[in-house]
């Protein structure tokens, strides 16, 4: 029998997708908000997680819905997963992938903030490719060289499986706001439930250097149209 504790974190898992479908934009932080709280029933610990991801995610210019998929792949956001080849924590790092990016793989937010650095600098390694996101991903399971090799994704089961679980659950994640899986595309706050989502000043100040810039263009459009209506 379900237990009652699963059955009140389904329904408030579900209630949370009704309201981020019923809202017109919601943001990335809210997305990932949602999808960390399918998996850890803490609240306060979900808001953490999903921070942390987002904080590392503007640093390193990674989109975060991105990074929320491979974690999700990889551990459900669980840190305390362990994996029989020595993987670690929520981005599942390995003990030598985490000394050559200088953080603590048994910390939690050294372990995000390793795991997004690592997506990023696979992302950067495969930008000129056609699909620079598949090939991060892959590289992220089966490492940059045997992408290298292969010039794409390589031919092994775990990593075509891996890749298209990753893709899946980051096409889940953007449908949920009415969205494609376009990467990188910040949106302002959700009306519907500003109020009850956690606040990510990094990715707040995102959006305001983003509505800087837009509003600094249309002077700059509208001056110039000044311009050419007095010639």
């Amino acid at each position: 029998m379900i237990g009652k504790k699963l059955l009140r974190k389904t329904a408030l898992i579900c209630m949370m997708a009704a309201a981020v479908m019923q809202a017109q934009a919601i943001s990335p932080e809210e997305m990932v908000l949602v999808q960390v709280g399918k998996y850890v029933s803490n609240e306060p610990e979900a808001a953490s997680i999903a921070q942390e991801i987002c904080d590392a995610s503007y640093t390193y210019k990674v989109d975060p819905i991105l990074a929320a998929a491979v974690f999700t792949t990889e551990s459900h956001f669980d840190n305390s997963s362990r994996s029989s080849v020595g993987a670690v924590g929520i981005a599942q790092l390995m003990p030598d992938t985490a000394a050559m990016l200088s953080v603590n793989p048994y910390n939690r937010k050294e372990n995000i903030i390793g795991g997004v650095k690592y997506l990023g600098q696979m992302i950067d390694r495969y930008k000129t490719w056609d699909k620079p996101f598949l090939y991060a991903e892959a590289a992220y399971n089966a490492g940059p060289g045997a992408v290298d090799r292969a010039r794409g994704v390589p031919n092994y089961s775990e990593t075509m499986n891996y890749v298209r679980t990753v893709e899946q659950t980051r096409s889940d994640i953007w449908k949920l706001a009415g969205r494609e899986s376009n990467g990188f595309s910040y949106g302002g706050p959700s009306k519907a439930i500003a109020k009850k989502a956690t606040v990510f000043p990094s990715l707040k100040e995102w959006d305001d250097q983003k509505k800087a810039t837009l509003t600094q263009k249309q002077t700059s459009h509208h001056m110039t149209q000044k311009t050419w209506t007095r010639k």
